[in-house]
């Protein structure tokens, strides 16, 4: 028995050296892994389509209504992977990577105003043939799912805007990009303590692998960012009360990117409008609080 004890840990030990060397040697591995796994428990497959000859990849899994969840600005289909993960049960979800993000070629020719990517979720619809569906997305992709609703109302049934953009209000400017570089962890620490109400710790070798990713973007994301403010449907404000179908306008409390006036006005501005507020969650709800974002989108679309 005790040489039996001994070989295994041993191997466990083994084990353990290879995880460890992984995480310092080939930390980008480390993090596909990572993903790739989340998508596999959440029961989503990886898949891409030709939208006019664009290569567009997304996830998709479940079995129901369709329910299309779109990134916000500078991240990818995997945000909404965790909260996709506790519906799939009972929707069939789609994740895609929006024009420019993800795996999706940073083609600098394409539009990539609020009006662009609109297109782009009509073009990746027509392919999927997708007539009708709920419609949800956050920061960026929720300005861009209003903007979706306004020009096609009758292909939503119901709007979700997670901590969502697109309207100007007290001057508010939320499309700022990146700026410069991220020189150091406590930059990029302070990059995602704008994002998170309580950032989760990020092993040392991963932060930087993730600070050199950003930062072989940063002219790209500026550019998105430019593109948005100066394109058209930059500010819904004025345009909004013509959405007529059921909204949820789901908050987290804790958001220093996009202020609480901007909820309220898509509350009280959209006639079918109601505001969820997710106390000790930021601007990312659906990164930190996966498991209560999906449980008021279940309520939501539930409801009568």
């Amino acid at each position: 028995m005790k040489r039996v004890l001994i070989w295994l840990g041993s191997i466990v030990a083994l084990i353990v050296a290879a995880a460890l060397g992984l995480l310092f040697l080939a930390p980008a591995t480390v993090v596909s892994l990572t993903q790739w796994q989340a998508a596999r428990a959440a029961g989503l497959e990886s898949k891409t389509v030709d939208v006019n000859g664009y290569e567009v990849h997304y996830f998709e899994g479940g079995q129901g209504p369709i329910l299309v969840m779109l990134h916000g600005m500078a991240d990818d289909r995997h945000s909404f992977v965790g909260t996709a993960g506790a519906l799939t049960d009972s929707y069939h979800v789609i994740l895609p990577d929006l024009r420019g993000h993800g795996d999706n070629a940073p083609d600098p020719g394409l539009d990539y105003s609020i009006v662009g990517q609109r297109d782009f979720v009509r073009g990746f619809s027509r392919v999927l043939d997708l007539d009708h569906f709920f419609l949800a997305g956050n920061s960026m992709g929720g300005h861009v799912s209003a903007a979706f609703t306004l020009e096609y109302p009758e292909m939503v049934d119901r709007l979700i805007l997670v901590n969502a953009a697109g309207l100007v209000v007290d001057d508010t400017v939320v499309y700022g990009g990146f700026g410069d570089t991220i020189e150091t962890e406590e930059q990029f620490d302070a990059l995602m303590a704008r994002v998170m109400y309580n950032p989760p710790s990020v092993p040392g070798p991963i932060k930087r692998h993730l600070i050199a990713t950003t930062n072989a973007r940063v002219d790209f994301i500026n550019g998105l960012a430019a593109a948005v403010r100066e394109g058209p449907q930059y500010d819904l404000l004025d345009q909004i009360a013509a959405i007529q179908v059921p909204t949820l306008v789901l908050w987290g409390e804790e958001d220093v990117v996009v202020p609480m006036a901007v909820a309220n006005a898509y509350a009280e501005r959209i006639p079918s409008a109601e505001l969820v507020l997710l106390p000790e969650a930021g601007h990312s709800p659906q990164l930190e609080a996966p498991d209560r974002v999906a449980k008021a989108i279940r309520d939501f679309l539930r409801a009568e």
